[in-house]
């Protein structure tokens, strides 16, 4: 009876240990594939984009401003939609005309200047394609802009509002203006009463982001950057993943969701790339954008869009040969 306890023992540990074996085996197989799987998902967050477009850059002024933006832009395929002054509208005609590869133009005015109907009037016949403004004396939506922007959304022109705070030097004179002035909830109102116009708000909004997203939500026209100080305050504070909890909606939301609107876009596509630094500041802004994406398992085909396939079919861009085809 000992020696049959014996054996039943020995039969048993020998079981286990070859079901321990297999289980070791399983797991150093499982392990294997997760990490492939881990290494490959890296690999497709981390590929480069195959098109860019800066949707939000200043003029630098100068011809060597020009130059280094084409030397910079050029090697990454990437193209830029420049906010430019009046001052410097002939400067980037001739570069959209020398470089229209790289360099798509974007006029700038003053909403509470008297000759802002003339200015927008004369930068539409110089074939600028967008209109940026900054720095309202009123609201953004106050009636009084209404001609202003009745007049953009008439020339099919792309609008960018500068939202959220504002930056200034520190200086001891009175100053016109308010970030108070250019809070996000007022696009709602002007992509309401201008429907067929385009409108992209700048820095989404910060720090009233919940307030520009639920913008967005309702409008399939509106449209934010995250350049600025947005994602460096994430980064620092590593929050980059709250941009999921900002930005919560699908496309199909309507679906399961009455209070959604039926048909519009997900959260994400309501976003795109931009950099509102120099020429210099593209690689920098490029790794941030990127860090943001891969912070929110966004998927590559959406990428693609945010990278540039969203500002292109705005502004009537062939992503390919980088030349309008019209919108």
């Amino acid at each position: 009876m000992d020696r049959l306890r014996e054996k039943i023992g020995r039969r048993e540990f020998l079981g286990n240990s070859a079901k321990i074996a297999v289980g070791a085996s399983a797991l150093t197989v499982a392990s294997k594939t997760a990490k492939s799987t881990a290494a490959s998902s890296g690999s497709n967050s981390a590929k480069a984009p195959k098109f860019i477009l800066d949707s939000h850059i200043h003029c630098g002024g100068t011809e060597a401003w020009v130059e280094e933006m084409v030397k910079t832009y050029r090697p990454r395929n990437a193209m830029a939609f420049v906010l430019t002054w009046m001052k410097d509208m002939k400067l980037m005609k001739d570069a959209a005309a020398d470089y229209p590869d790289v360099f798509i133009n974007c006029g700038r005015v003053n909403l509470d200047d008297p000759n802002t109907i003339r200015e927008v009037e004369t930068f539409k016949k110089n074939e600028f394609v967008g209109m940026k403004f900054h720095s309202p004396q009123r609201n953004y939506d106050d009636p009084y802009y209404f001609q202003i922007y009745r007049l953009c959304e008439e020339y099919r022109l792309h609008t960018l509002f500068h939202t959220g705070i504002s930056s200034h030097r520190i200086k001891d004179e009175p100053q016109w203006g308010s970030s108070a002035r250019m809070r996000p909830i007022y696009l709602d109102t002007i992509c309401r009463q201008f429907p067929r116009m385009t409108v992209q708000g700048a820095h989404f909004g910060n720090p009233w982001y919940d307030e520009a997203a639920e913008a967005a939500r309702w409008n399939p026209s509106l449209y934010f950057d995250v350049t600025g100080s947005t994602l460096l305050k994430f980064i620092k504070l590593g929050k980059l993943a709250r941009m999921s909890e900002i930005l919560w909606w699908a496309s199909d939301e309507a679906e399961h969701n009455p209070h959604t609107l039926k048909g519009g876009p997900g959260a994400w596509e309501h976003i795109v790339f931009g950099t509102d630094e120099k020429p210099s500041g593209l690689t920098a802004n490029i790794e941030r954008f990127q860090k943001m994406l891969d912070a929110n398992n966004v998927g590559q085909a959406m990428r693609e869009k945010m990278w540039g396939l969203t500002m292109a079919k705005i502004l009537g861009i062939d992503p390919k040969t980088h030349k309008f085809v019209g919108k």
